[in-house]
């Protein structure tokens, strides 16, 4: 996943866009689902819970306190849910309308 890093201090607006321009451009969605799926794996590791049963625990706030406080992990779950649908879908139009995405490229 794209990060952006000013070492001295905070840049200008344009400064700013720039950088988050190129950050937008240089994103590859399939390479950002494989590093939320490694960072998922390394909490169901630790916490010997799958990704899915603990974010719906945690929607249902019935997780035991520890876990209840993981806020990263819903979010990384919820960040990992919202790409691979884009990816799906994304897929699914190439699929269906082939001579389209091939237009809009």
């Amino acid at each position: 996943m794209s990060e952006l890093t000013f070492k001295s201090g905070l840049p200008s607006s344009d400064e700013f866009r720039r950088a988050l321009n190129q950050a937008i451009n240089m994103t590859n969605p399939i390479d950002d689902l494989l590093e939320l799926a490694d960072r998922l794996r390394g909490y169901e590791q630790k916490y010997n819970r799958s990704s899915a049963y603990f974010y719906r625990d945690f929607q249902a706030g019935t997780l035991d306190d520890e876990l209840q406080h993981h806020t990263e992990w819903a979010a990384v779950y919820d960040l990992f849910v919202k790409t691979k649908r884009v990816i799906e879908a994304t897929l699914m139009r190439a699929a269906v309308q082939p001579g389209l995405s091939e237009i809009a490229a």
